[in-house]
């Protein structure tokens, strides 16, 4: 029987890569994401932290899941006193609040030894001039830690925590110069590629990365150690 992967935002950059290679090998991969309702395709599943119905459902519309990944996440690239109520609201629900509430609710659909992995932030432990987002993103390493102490079924729990990846939607937010000085103030002069991120989602996942729970991997090139 084929293994399952279900992603958490599948339709994002990175989200798409690691569908990739969980697919080319040989993963049964399920997606959600708030871009599309009904479809035909059965392993495209509508999921809107907003919509407490589509969360409620989420749970009668996956397998059992043997890896799973949160790809979400929101950068509006604002300074503190920039935000409105609204938008501070928003970021949380998409970083962490919406993440923790799809976690409480699938928790009995994830099988023995499964990978959870949440894609984090170089932000979450170096800060950021955007501090509503670095907030979310720190708050992640408290909830990895804290799931991974308990880890009821040997599930895992870790957090890639990556550097400005090349070609992410994210990056699209970024100025020529601001991407320019990411990579000035990296060691190794490069910037992450959505293709290596994927592939570390995938080896970690497998059974002989069991004893690695709990962990904040930071993937920077040194930017910050």
């Amino acid at each position: 029987m084929k293994k399952k992967c279900l992603i958490i935002g599948i339709k994002s950059s990175l989200g798409i890569a690691i569908g990739k290679v969980f697919g080319d090998s040989k993963y049964d991969v399920i997606g959600t994401s708030r871009e599309f309702r009904n479809s035909p395709n059965n392993k495209e599943i509508f999921l809107d932290f907003e919509n407490i119905a589509s969360l409620d459902e989420l749970l009668h519309n996956i397998p059992n899941i043997d890896s799973l990944i949160f790809c979400t996440g929101l950068l509006l690239g604002k300074e503190l006193e920039e935000y409105d109520d609204c938008e501070i609201n928003k970021v949380f629900q998409s970083n962490i609040t919406g993440p923790i509430m799809v976690l409480k609710r699938i928790f009995k659909k994830l099988n023995k030894k499964c990978s959870v992995i949440f894609i984090g932030s170089i932000s979450g432990s170096a800060g950021s001039y955007d501090e509503i987002y670095a907030s979310t993103k720190s708050a992640l390493h408290g909830l990895i830690k804290s799931l991974a102490k308990k880890s009821k079924k040997s599930i895992r729990f870790n957090c890639i925590s990556p550097g400005l990846i090349e070609n992410s939607k994210m990056m699209e937010k970024f100025s020529s110069s601001e991407i320019e000085n990411h990579k000035s103030e990296t060691p190794s002069n490069e910037l992450n590629k959505l293709e290596d991120i994927a592939k570390i989602c995938f080896d970690i996942s497998q059974d002989d990365w069991s004893q690695l729970n709990g962990q904040i991997i930071n993937i920077n090139g040194a930017r910050y150690v």
